[in-house]
This record gives C-alpha cells, sequence and structure tokens, in this order.
C-alpha cells in the first residue's frame, strides 16, 4: 500500500515540477522582453489553479474507488464492532444475573 500512496503522491508532485518549470521558462520570455510580467503571472496563477482542481478531482475519485474496493470485503466500523461489543456484554450481564 505504500508504494501505491508513493506512486500517487508522485503524480500530484508532477503539477508541483510542472508549475516550476513553467515559471522558469516564463521568467526567461520576461528577461528577454517577449512576455510582460503581469501576464505570466496570471498565467502561471491560471495553471496553479487548474491544476489544484485536477489534483482534487483525482484524489476524490481515488478515494471513491477506494471506497468501493473496501466495500467487498467483510470488515466492521470502529462503531459496528463497539455497538456489538456492547451486546455481547450486555448478554454476557444476563447470563451472569439470571
Amino acid at each position: 500500500m505504500d508504494s501505491i500512496i508513493q506512486l500517487l503522491l508522485g503524480g500530484f508532485g508532477v503539477s508541483d515540477d510542472l508549475v516550476s518549470l513553467c515559471r522558469s521558462y516564463m521568467s526567461s520570455l520576461v528577461e528577454e522582453g517577449a512576455m510582460e510580467r503581469w501576464a505570466a503571472d496570471k498565467v502561471l496563477m491560471q495553471l496553479e489553479e487548474e491544476l489544484a482542481r485536477r489534483r482534487d478531482t483525482l484524489v476524490r475519485g481515488f478515494k471513491n474507488e477506494i471506497e468501493k474496493f473496501l466495500s467487498f470485503f467483510p470488515l466492521v466500523t470502529i462503531e459496528q464492532f463497539e455497538a456489538l461489543e456492547s451486546r455481547v456484554k450486555a448478554l454476557e450481564e444476563q447470563r451472569a444475573n439470571p
């Protein structure tokens, strides 16, 4: 499971690398006078926002898929376990005190 999480986080880190790379290229364009600083900043801001939206969508989708996958296993929640434990204790007390 750790390797899956590392792959996912690595994939999400690609967007940070992309923004950094674009920032570097756009800084060169600004220095050469081919682009205004405000335009470069605007493009980078839009890129960061879009990548953040996509990252959020991927995280939600991944979480939903994991939840679907886990639903196939006979797992119980902590609340379900505690409820069962309470019922068992109540039954034990009934048996002990007829």
